[in-house]
C-alpha cells in the first residue's frame, strides 16, 4: 500500500485583485456586507456546535471576521456556572431579569462588533424561543443602525 506525503492545508480564500478579478457585485455582495445569524432552538439541540462551525468555516475558508456571542457564556460569567434550577423558572421575575441582563450584554457586544467597518458576521447564540424576544433583537439591531442583514437558524432535535 502506497503512502501519501504530507498534505498541505488549504489557505483562507483571498479575493483576487486585478483586471481578471470578479467584482463582488457580480456575485451578489459588496465589500461592506454584514450578516447577523440568530440561532434559535431548545437547549441541547446543537445551536452552539452549528454556530462554532459556521464561524470557523467563514474565517478559515473565506477570511471573513466572524464572532460567536453565546448567551450561556455571558450568564456563567455574570452569575456563575452553578445556578439553581429556579434560575430558569419563567415565573421568577428576579431570575428573568438576570437572564435578560445576560442576553442584552451579549447583544450589545455583538452590535459593537457589527458596527465596525468592513465585511463581518456575528452569530448570536441563545434559545430565542419566543417571538417577542426575536422581535426585540431585530428591533434593537435596527435601532443600532449597523446596516446588517440577518437570518434565523433554528435547530430541531427529535
Amino acid at each position: 500500500m502506497a503512502t501519501l506525503g504530507p498534505v498541505d492545508n488549504p489557505t483562507p480564500h483571498v479575493l483576487a485583485n486585478g483586471e481578471n478579478a470578479t467584482p463582488l457585485e457580480v456575485i451578489g455582495s459588496t465589500a461592506t456586507d454584514k450578516l447577523v445569524i440568530l440561532m434559535t432552538g431548545l437547549p441541547a439541540t446543537g445551536k452552539t456546535h452549528i454556530a462554532k462551525r459556521i464561524c470557523r468555516f467563514l474565517e478559515f475558508f473565506h477570511d471573513i471576521p466572524a464572532k460567536l456571542y453565546n448567551v450561556g457564556d455571558y450568564r456563567r460569567d455574570l452569575f456563575g456556572a452553578n445556578v439553581p434550577a429556579s434560575f430558569f423558572d419563567h415565573k421568577n421575575p428576579e431570575r428573568m431579569a438576570q437572564r435578560l441582563e445576560a442576553c442584552n450584554a451579549a447583544l450589545e457586544d455583538m452590535l459593537r462588533f457589527m458596527g465596525e467597518a468592513g465585511v463581518r458576521v456575528g452569530v448570536y447564540d441563545a434559545t430565542n424561543s419566543t417571538s417577542e424576544r426575536r422581535e426585540l433583537i431585530v428591533k434593537r439591531m435596527k435601532e443600532a443602525n449597523i446596516g446588517a442583514k440577518y437570518m434565523f437558524i433554528e435547530t430541531l432535535c427529535d
